[in-house]
């Protein structure tokens, strides 16, 4: 279907409370322009008052709702009264106000009056019905009404609820669908207009089924969140520590808006919260946000609420040997099956409240969706369980479970019994998913439209080349995507020799490289503990090889006969960062956190990155501009180990250029790099010649020891952290060169192996690769 008349480059942003000024961030680290409106303060100087207060919170929020502070500054600001009919202007028009009915239903009408024809209009809502919120509008607004419901914080969850009425047209929802996806970069499900759509109705449902356990004294908080985390293929913030995170008051406020509202639920009770937790939240012990809740934090210790004192204390190891084998158990389903038929306590608490979960997911559909698939995702998305009810359906076994919940007298869902007498034992197979109302398989679509995966792209054909590290794979159209799968994705000799052999094969049989992978961060930086080893052992010469053919390969990239790309995301730290910065083009997901971080562990960046940092600062000159300002930022970036906080800080800190791009759906991260490859290719694409790079000698050397001298005179360094960074200034300044002159840049490479290796021979670089092995925190020393 067309869906091409409707486009958004102007969204209006209605409320600018907590969730609504982070929405408006959003839409402005998408690139969108937005107006942020809410009521007309009663203060005649500063109308816009409300306005302004809440985006200087949003401000110093953390996790900060903004890709750059600055960003802030892009959001035109209005009110109610004076400003409403700035919305004639708006291509978007979202409504986050206050959750109340009738509040809404007169906005929605002033909309109605105002907005031009074929502006999409859609509310935040997270309990109201959406159609009965436009139901008193014209045709014409209604058939451009949705809900978009996002998750808190907006910017980094993932999932977002759209949710037509049978009035919005399908055009609107298709096209709104796929904006939020690739201009939001949100992982979008559909969603019947029911009482607190998918995710938080199944989500609530979890917590509060679990609660009783914790209030009635079965299991401490800490335990039930050991077994309801990642053990069992929940997410890492588990039950209690998600709850605290979302806020006791907003679990509260949601169980109690939704149990009116669902009185043919055959578990409504369970919306009904135990009377203590009413009582936290009376007594403002409502989660992080009032530091207490299930857990609190003194003198840096997180304690843990005791249900039965009200009182915080240690929190204490759950001891059981079942756990011990089941940590052993690598496969996340198997684990899971294995935990919830195991014997005792823990068994039966964890068969307890899946038999309740898989049970209630069932029973859902088809009244909150048709599709299992998007109960999953929602969940995935949303409360970012590890496996969605239905995964677990699958991991448990559907005949196994089904009937060992006949066997306890509990009616088997009316979906289970179906598919299983249609002959089918699992929701997903082999690249399907289970259509109850089709009774067969389908295809799973993409998480987003377009999207390339390495797990797609394996399930295509072999890889090109693979090994314990790395694979490369045949993406088509002429391009080859290098994947790391090493643990943590570290930077190991195997993956680097393998890259660098990698790009022999790309001359021969590609036209184009890209740089990218599957797993939740881009890279670690080189791997410590091999170069520790070697260390130990005597091996200097292992040592002093690894550091050659790490550089050698990164400064490959940027001469190879053909284009590379690379594509980061997440944490992308050390080597990883040196990689990207001698791609020729870097296509990066907007949660990028990108940093030089060698000094912490007693290293400098001497697979190019100091060198290449000097380089784009001494391209930023202009004229007869003084040179030595530039020099001391990338002594300040590379010195202070500094870590982007987004893609577009990044930039910032010269990590990656402004021509880089930025994307923000991680889903179309691969996609896109491959599409700046192959136009790299059609605009004949040639490798760039090796140019100087201007060095200032001593007098750099001198500026940057003086800055040095003072920050350890003052305690903010170290006496090793001094000697490190002269390492740095010595590579940055051209060594000790009596005057300014241009030098190649294989004499800054130069000097950065020998700076690397000087400090891989002093022990105090040891003790502290030693202790960030040992503990991840860099050692002080």
């Amino acid at each position: 279907m067309s869906t091409k008349k409707y486009s958004i480059r102007k969204a209006a942003v209605l409320g600018s409370g907590v969730m609504g000024r982070q929405i408006a961030a959003h839409c402005i680290n998408a690139g969108l322009e937005v107006i942020l409106l809410d009521l007309k303060s009663d203060d005649p100087d500063r109308p816009n008052k409300m306005v302004e207060e809440g985006l200087k919170k949003a401000k110093d929020m953390k996790p900060a709702p903004f890709g750059k502070p600055g960003f802030m500054d892009r959001i035109e600001v209005g009110n109610f009264e004076d400003d409403f009919d700035k919305l004639k202007d708006a291509d978007w028009i979202c409504e986050v106000i206050i959750e109340k009915m009738d509040i809404k239903k007169d906005l929605m009408s002033r909309i109605d009056d105002i907005r031009k024809p074929e502006t999409i209009v859609s509310s935040n809502t997270s309990g109201l019905p959406i159609s009965e919120i436009g139901e008193e509008c014209s045709e014409e607004l209604k058939a451009h009404f949705l809900g978009t419901h996002f998750f808190n914080p907006p910017r980094y969850m993932k999932l977002l609820e759209v949710i037509p009425t049978e009035s919005t047209s399908v055009e609107v929802t298709e096209f709104m669908h796929r904006f939020c996806e690739k201009t939001l970069g949100k992982g979008v499900v559909i969603c019947k207009d029911t009482p607190n759509f998918i995710a938080n109705r199944v989500g609530i449902f979890s917590i509060a089924n679990i609660m009783p356990y914790f209030f009635n004294g079965d299991f401490r908080a800490e335990e039930i969140d050991l077994l309801t985390g990642t053990l069992t293929g929940y997410s890492k913030a588990a039950t209690f520590r998600t709850a605290d995170m979302a806020g006791l008051d907003v679990t509260n406020h949601v169980a109690k808006n939704l149990y009116p509202s669902i009185p043919d639920d055959e578990m409504q009770e369970t919306f009904n919260l135990p009377h203590e937790f009413q009582e936290m939240v009376d007594e403002g012990m409502i989660g992080n946000k009032a530091g207490k809740g299930f857990y609190t934090k003194k003198d840096g210790e997180y304690l843990v609420l005791n249900s039965e004192t009200f009182e915080y204390e240690s929190q204490q190891a759950l001891e059981d040997p079942i756990l011990k084998d089941a940590n052993a158990i690598k496969d996340k389903a198997e684990r899971l099956k294995f935990l919830v038929n195991s014997d005792g306590k823990i068994g039966d608490f964890l068969w307890n409240i899946h038999r309740d979960l898989l049970m209630y997911a069932a029973n859902r559909i088809p009244e909150i969706t048709d599709s299992p698939l998007s109960i999953d995702r929602a969940m995935q998305w949303g409360f970012n369980w590890e496996m969605g009810p239905f995964e677990r359906w699958d991991a448990l076994g559907i005949k196994e479970t089904a009937d060992r919940i006949g066997k306890e007298g509990k009616e088997v869902p009316k979906l289970i019994s179906d598919m299983m007498d249609a002959g089918f034992e699992r929701f997903y197979n082999n690249g399907k998913v289970y259509d109850p109302e089709a009774k067969s398989m389908k295809a799973i679509p993409p998480e987003a439209k377009g999207e390339v995966k390495v797990e797609h792209l394996r399930k295509e054909k072999s890889p090109v080349m693979e090994n314990n590290s790395v694979a490369l794979h045949d993406m088509g159209d002429g391009v080859a995507l290098f994947e790391f799968h090493t643990p943590h994705s570290t930077l190991g000799a195997e993956l680097v020799q393998s890259l660098f052999e990698s790009l022999d094969i790309v001359k021969k049989d590609f036209d184009a490289l890209v740089i990218s992978h599957d797993n939740d961060n881009f890279a670690f930086g080189a791997n410590l503990k091999e170069a520790l080893t070697a260390k130990q052992n005597g091996d200097w010469e292992t040592v002093v090889e690894a550091v050659n053919n790490f550089q050698r390969t990164a400064v490959a990239l940027r001469y190879a006969p053909f284009p590379v790309v690379a594509a980061p995301f997440g944490k992308t730290l050390g080597g990883g960062v040196e990689f990207c910065l001698y791609s020729d083009k870097v296509v990066a997901h907007h949660e990028l956190y990108m940093g030089l971080v060698e000094v912490g562990v007693g290293l400098i960046p001497a697979g190019g990155g100091t060198t290449e940092l000097l380089r784009r600062a001494m391209n930023k000159l202009e004229g007869e501009a003084d040179p030595l300002p530039f020099i001391r930022e990338v002594f300040k970036t590379i010195g202070m180990a500094k870590v982007s906080e987004s893609a577009h800080l990044a930039k910032e800190l010269g990590y990656l250029r402004e021509s880089d791009t930025i994307v923000m759906n991680r889903d179309l991260l691969i996609k896109t790099a491959k599409e700046e490859a192959l136009n790299l290719v059609q605009a004949g694409y040639r490798s760039p010649a090796e140019t100087p790079i201007k060095v200032l000698g001593k007098t750099a050397l001198a500026a940057m020891k003086l800055m040095l001298h003072v920050m350890h005179e003052g305690k903010y360094i170290t006496d090793y952290d001094q000697v490190v960074a002269e390492r740095v200034a010595y590579v940055l300044a051209g060594g000790d060169l009596s005057e300014a002159q241009e030098v190649p840049e294989s004499y800054l490479l130069r000097l950065e192996r020998e700076a690397i290796l000087e400090c891989l021979q002093d022990d105090r670089t040891l003790d502290r690769m030693e202790h960030m092995l040992k503990k991840g925190k860099p050692l002080r020393n």
